[in-house]
């Protein structure tokens, strides 16, 4: 006879088996609050990878034999007997340069070229100066100061000419004497009537009278000197005509 399952008593019936859910979540979570003290107080844990190799053993043999790490490539540095021996270039057959009648020619001629040339020039070994001859120098250079001194004492010398003439009032119908003084040729204004006292009535007509007389006088020897073409006629000329412009009567 079997006994059923459902015929246990309640106390029995009621304690079920556990799950293998259940025990996954306990280690899962135990897991993680052990990792989590570990990362909070232990030191980083580091893995020698080299070591871990050699502890390996199958056999009495460690299962990674050891290998050397590669060395970087260098080229093989010559020796110092190598370096020290040069190395002599292949020996060539040279034959002797055979001149022909042309280079010998040439040769000649350059040779008396440079003959020539040397013959022709002078230096400190085969030049011989000669001495210097009695030459003499004229005095042209005196000459002309003397005769720039000659006419720098001409131009500083002033000439002073004086006039008296009786002349004739501007309106023609008294006549009065009046003076002036030529420098160098040209009228001196203060000069004309000075003979008279200055403000006067005499003193003011003279001059009037002046300033007509001496375009009448410009006139005369303009014409004069057009007809005879001399040194006086353009001299007086000169005098009168730059008075007749310049001359003021009541300066």
């Amino acid at each position: 006879m079997k006994s059923d399952w459902d015929d246990a008593p309640d106390y029995l019936r009621s304690k079920k088996k556990p799950g293998p859910w259940r025990m996954v979540a306990i280690l899962g979570v135990g897991s993680a609050i052990t990792w989590g003290v570990i990362a909070m107080f232990a030191k980083p844990i580091i893995i020698n990878v080299d070591q871990l190799k050699q502890a390996i053993h199958v056999d009495g043999k460690p299962l990674f034999s050891q290998q050397p790490a590669p060395q970087p490539y260098s080229e093989p540095e010559p020796s110092p007997s190598q370096s020290a021996i040069p190395t002599d270039p292949p020996v060539q057959n040279v034959q002797p340069y055979q001149q022909t009648q042309a280079d010998i020619e040439w040769a000649e001629k350059s040779k008396a070229m440079a003959i020539e040339r040397i013959r022709n020039s002078f230096n400190d070994n085969n030049y011989t100066p000669k001495q210097p001859a009695n030459t003499y120098t004229p005095p042209a250079i005196q000459q002309v100061a003397a005769t720039q001194r000659t006419e720098k004492r001409q131009t500083n010398q002033t000439s002073r000419e004086r006039t008296t003439r009786w002349i004739r009032s501007w309106n023609g119908g008294s006549k009065y004497l009046a003076e002036w003084v030529a420098v160098n040729n040209y009228i001196d204004g203060s000069s004309v009537c000075a003979n008279h006292r200055r403000g006067s009535i005499d003193y003011r007509e003279c001059r009037k009278a002046a300033k007509q007389h001496f375009h009448e006088e410009c006139k005369t020897w303009r014409a004069r000197y057009d007809s005879d073409r001399k040194t006086s006629s353009d001299r007086m000329k000169t005098r009168y005509c730059s008075a007749a412009s310049s001359f003021n009567p009541m300066g």
